[in-house]
């Protein structure tokens, strides 16, 4: 997954940076982390913020095409919030 507001953190957390260099966050009151779970909803999948860090932990029994609609829903979060936010590169 591909964005210029992402950082991966770990293998469960997303962790959404104003500037991946700096490591720079979005200020608190823009609710990015939150904003992207809602959006992600959108698309059926449930994940959850931690801040500005997306938490998927998904059941071991998974199946690829489960993880490959959370990782698109998850994208889709990330554009819908974007599209709207001024994030620095």
């Amino acid at each position: 997954l591909q964005h210029p507001d992402l950082l991966v953190t770990d293998r469960v957390g997303l962790e959404l940076v104003r500037n991946r260099m700096t490591r720079e966050s979005f200020p608190p009151a823009d609710a990015i982390g939150w904003r992207v779970c809602m959006a992600a909803r959108d698309r059926g999948v449930f994940v959850r913020p931690l801040g500005d860090v997306v938490v998927m932990m998904p059941p071991l029994s998974i199946e690829e095409d489960e993880l490959v609609q959370i990782a698109e829903a998850v994208g889709y979060g990330l554009s819908e919030v974007g599209s709207g936010h001024d994030a620095v590169d």
